[in-house]
């Protein structure tokens, strides 16, 4: 039975899945990314698995990587940070020529929107948009089952969305970007601060459960959702502010798209209803969004988890396939 080989291209780790056409994995390994040695090593070891996993009626590898690829080329036009000397290398290319099979690439936000719409929570949406919610915010929009580029694959910096324009300096060089405001990483930022400049922090069970002033510097976001879901009001704050800068973004992006699925993935929407419960309340009552194209749109928390990334690079080798056979045809 026929299948494609897909590839998670993370700065920690790498993972390769054999994936069907109905997107059950059949296969998987994973090993630690090479970052440090540079992309030839990194090459070598993806094409290292892939054929250790590959099956005779394999026919194609997709890859989801961080920066971002040409969809086209697959060279890499903005290169991932965690992935030194990657920038302007013929990624899909050397890996072709390692592999002997068609290989295609993209950004792994997109790759997540990809693979949530075909199996997870964006199924049979027409058009699903992905917030990711982790050190910074990425993105990814899919249309139709397709994954929209805008041009040269740069669309989608949902994270760089500025809702304050006088607003806090970005690590783009932008100000008011929002995921200086709602990702992960601000929320814990957000959370250390106040803890040391707030009186009323003192009393707080989030400054009990980090052990006190000592233990600042350990709370993270995580940390904010657990206490406010054990009912302190101080994280509660600290969450509901987050949430309120994380509803500004999605309603730029909502108005932009008129989407029917909006869905919020990475290690931060993990909390589930703690978040979508404060968000909708948010959009429900933002005078940002313009209301006929909010009530077009549901907010849902993403399904796949660490296979989002997985199954959407397996979706666009298919899609590959598919379009490779009907241009013989």
């Amino acid at each position: 039975m026929p299948d494609v080989l897909a590839v998670d291209l993370g700065g920690t780790n790498i993972r390769v899945a054999r994936v069907d056409e109905a997107g059950k994995i059949l296969a998987h390994e994973k090993i630690p990314t090479p970052a440090a040695q540079g992309m030839g090593a990194v090459i070598a070891d993806i094409a290292g698995l892939a054929q250790k996993l590959r099956a005779p009626d394999t026919l194609a590898l997709g890859v989801g990587t961080p920066g971002v690829p040409d969809n086209e080329t697959g060279v890499y036009r903005l290169a991932p940070c965690n992935l030194p000397c990657s920038h302007g290398f013929q990624f899909t290319a050397e890996l072709k020529r390692l592999i002997t099979l068609p290989v295609v690439a993209d950004n792994d936000g997109n790759l997540a929107a990809l693979g949530e719409s075909w199996l997870g929570a964006g199924k049979n949406e027409h058009i699903v948009i992905i917030f990711t919610l982790g050190t910074g915010i990425g993105g990814g929009v899919v249309i139709n089952g397709r994954v929209y580029h805008g041009h040269h694959n740069l669309v989608a910096e949902f994270g760089h969305v500025s809702i304050d324009y006088r607003g806090r300096l970005c690590n783009c060089g932008d100000r008011g970007c929002v995921e200086t405001y709602a990702s992960a990483s601000a929320l814990g930022r957000d959370a250390q601060e106040a803890l040391r400049n707030d009186p009323a922090a003192k009393s707080s069970l989030l400054f009990k459960r980090c052990g006190g002033e000592a233990g600042i510097d350990k709370v993270d976001a995580h940390m904010v959702c657990d206490a406010t879901r054990d009912g302190d009001p101080f994280a509660t704050a600290l969450l509901d502010r987050c949430c309120a800068w994380l509803a500004c973004g999605i309603s730029s992006v909502v108005n932009c798209f008129n989407p029917s699925c909006v869905i919020l993935g990475g290690g931060m929407a993990l909390a589930g209803d703690l978040i979508t419960s404060r968000v909708n309340k948010c959009l429900d009552r933002n005078t940002r969004k313009y209301v006929p194209i909010w009530r077009d749109a549901k907010l849902v928390v993403a399904q796949l988890g660490d296979d989002a990334g997985i199954l959407g690079a397996a979706r666009m080798a298919w899609q590959h396939v598919e379009e490779c056979c009907r241009t013989v045809k």
